[in-house]
Order: structure tokens, then C-alpha cells, then sequence
């Protein structure tokens, strides 16, 4: 709530202030609405016990996984995990893809997705004051979408706007519709 207060006042009250520091930075790099987003799946994400056998080991693996932010560390500590362990089971490799759909569902504005039966819904920011319902992502977003209706469902419920797409059967295919939704909200 606090982090939503402080860039609630850098957009509005001192808009001026934080534009000129940041230059132009802010304006190629886009904007994320949300820090985080939780994915909540009924796949098998997770290095085996088969792979890795220490479970202190596995545990500080999951913990650095979650704290990757760019492609180039993601690509190393893949490297590193295939030197030290061998080949990636399957299971393992939908686990590092789904570091990548969280970093599209976040320039998106989704806070949660939900993987399930093979439905995808998405959870948009929650706070419904946010400025990302009036920023150009989410235009370009509804826009992709109004142009696919058989594909995708837009709902609001429990004040929360979700977007359910149905066939989406592994991260691969998660992936693939989220980028290029964000491709045309770039």
C-alpha cells in the first residue's frame, strides 16, 4: 500500500520533479504497475528430487531463481545449473520460462496469473485508482483483446478485472500469448 502511495504522488502531485530526474529514461523503458507477480499453477514447476537431492541446495536455488531480473543471469544460472547437475528435466525448464512470464505479466500490469486445466486467468492491478486504467499498455491490451474475443474472456468480479484465456497448456504457450500482448503494448 505504501509503495502504491509513493508512486501514486510521483505521477501526480510531483510529476515535474520525478520526470526531469529521471529524463529520458522513463519514457523508453516503460512503466510497471505492479512490483510482483504471483503465478499459482496446477503444472510441475520444481527441480526434482532426482535432479537435485539436497533440499538446502534446492531451496537456495528457488530462492536465487526468484531473484533473477535480466535474460543474461537468467541464461548463467541456467549455464551453472546444467554444469553442476546436468541436463534440465522438462519440469525444471517450464520453472526458469516462468521467471520470463512473470517479468511480460508485470510490464503488462498483471499481479497474479492462475494456471489451471488448462485456462490461463490474469489478474490485473487490484488498486482500480491506479493510473495504468488509463495508461496506453492497458489500451493496447483492451485493444488486442476486443480484436480476439474467441480467445479471450475480460470480467470484473470481487472489484477485480481478470482476463481468462482458454488452451493454455504449458508455460510455453503462457508465454507466447503474453508476448505478444506486450509486443502491442510496447
Amino acid at each position: 500500500i505504501l509503495n502504491e502511495a509513493i508512486q501514486e504522488l510521483k505521477e501526480n502531485e510531483y510529476q515535474d520533479l520525478f520526470s526531469s530526474l529521471a529524463g529520458d529514461e522513463t519514457k523508453q523503458s516503460g512503466k510497471d504497475y505492479v512490483e510482483d507477480c504471483q503465478v499459482d499453477t496446477d503444472l510441475e514447476l520444481l527441480f526434482p528430487d532426482e535432479y537435485i537431492s539436497n533440499i538446502a541446495e534446492r531451496l537456495n536455488l528457488y530462492r536465487e531463481l526468484d531473484n533473477i531480473e535480466s535474460e543474461e543471469k537468467l541464461t548463467r544460472f541456467r549455464q551453472n545449473l546444467e554444469d553442476r547437475f546436468g541436463k534440465l528435466p522438462e519440469s525444471s525448464l517450464e520453472l526458469l520460462i516462468i521467471v520470463k512470464l512473470r517479468w511480460i505479466a508485470i510490464r503488462l500490469g498483471i499481479e497474479k496469473i492462475v494456471m489451471r486445466k488448462g485456462m490461463m486467468i490474469n489478474y490485473f492491478v487490484s488498486n482500480q485508482e491506479s493510473s495504468f486504467y488509463k495508461s496506453a499498455t492497458f489500451a493496447n491490451i483492451l485493444s488486442f483483446v476486443q480484436k480476439q474475443p474467441a480467445l479471450f474472456q475480460m470480467k470484473e468480479s470481487n472489484n477485480k478485472l481478470h482476463l481468462s484465456i482458454d488452451k493454455v497448456n504449458s508455460v510455453y504457450d503462457a508465454i507466447n500469448i503474453l508476448s505478444r500482448m506486450a509486443e502491442v503494448s510496447a
